[in-house]
């Protein structure tokens, strides 16, 4: 029903909530033309409810990989056959491949694909602060790549058996802490919204005093209409001078997320370029 084979294209899909706003499909469209490989990628709204029995559906009507996305990463972890290093340290997936003997493995691309669009906009270094609003999917997805680049990383979240949970797991990784009163005057180098908030027209809640002009402030989230997330657009109301939503990661993440499938790494910047330009015009 959901998903008809399309004669001589391989199938790959979206599966979140909300998938409406993606650009995933313009993005794999452009990969597909760039690799000379025939591939159909679509995006797919679940609910809770009928999550797995619609991905099930997928690999067993022909599907060859997949992107999971904003709720499922953390859920989807008993999905897969198999688990790639950085799945089994976060316990979050970002993208499913059909492999040998019809077996699945996990992976997840979140956090390269973070850290090739922070590095390409000059906004990590080795030994930086980086304050991280939320601890969801994406949170696990991330925290790992920035402890690796030498990042001391402060969770805040509005839950904080949540964010420490998160500390939990990645504590034997690197420099990893919980947010606290005392830390209200603290100078941070980079802030990242990991939440979902931009997503549903609002900005996470944080000491707004944490902002000055030289904070980094970028947002995993990304506008489809060419302007700024609510998290950004408050940023550059508090003085930030470098302010930058995740449409490079997005595309990055999805270069890597092909190469997962196919095993040819699309031109990441060149495509960062047509998604800009494309959005500007939207």
């Amino acid at each position: 029903m959901y998903f008809k084979n399309v004669k001589n294209k391989k199938i790959i899909a979206l599966f979140g909530n909300p998938v409406s706003h993606s650009l995933s499909p313009a993005i794999h469209k452009n990969f597909s033309k760039e690799i000379k490989i025939n591939y159909h990628y679509n995006s797919f709204l679940c609910k809770k409810s009928n999550f797995f029995s619609t991905v099930k559906k997928f690999f067993n009507t022909g599907g060859l990989g997949c992107n999971i996305t904003v709720p499922f990463k953390r859920i989807s972890f008993d999905i897969p056959h198999q688990h790639t290093k950085i799945v089994k340290i976060s316990g979050s997936i970002n993208v499913l491949t059909k492999i040998s003997n019809n077996n699945i493995i996990g992976d997840n691309t979140d956090g390269i694909g973070l850290i090739y669009d922070l590095k390409r906009l000059g906004y990590i270094k080795k030994n930086c602060t980086v304050l991280l609003l939320g601890s969801g999917g994406v949170a696990y997805s991330v925290v790992y790549h920035l402890l690796k680049k030498k990042c001391s990383v402060c969770i805040l979240n509005r839950t904080i058996s949540c964010a420490s949970n998160l500390v939990d797991t990645f504590k034997h990784f690197g420099d990893i802490f919980i947010f606290s009163d005392d830390m209200k005057n603290y100078s941070f180098d980079l802030i990242i919204n990991a939440t979902s908030c931009s997503i549903y027209n609002t900005s996470p809640v944080f000491p707004k005093n944490l902002v000055g002009s030289r904070t980094k402030c970028y947002d995993i989230s990304y506008s489809t209409t060419n302007t700024l997330t609510p998290f950004l657009y408050l940023c550059k109301i508090l003085g930030s001078r470098y302010i930058s939503d995740g449409l490079g990661m997005l595309v990055a993440q999805a270069a890597y997320s092909c190469y997962s499938w196919f095993k040819i790494l699309p031109n990441i910047e060149k495509n960062i370029n047509i998604i800009k330009n494309l959005n500007n015009t939207v």
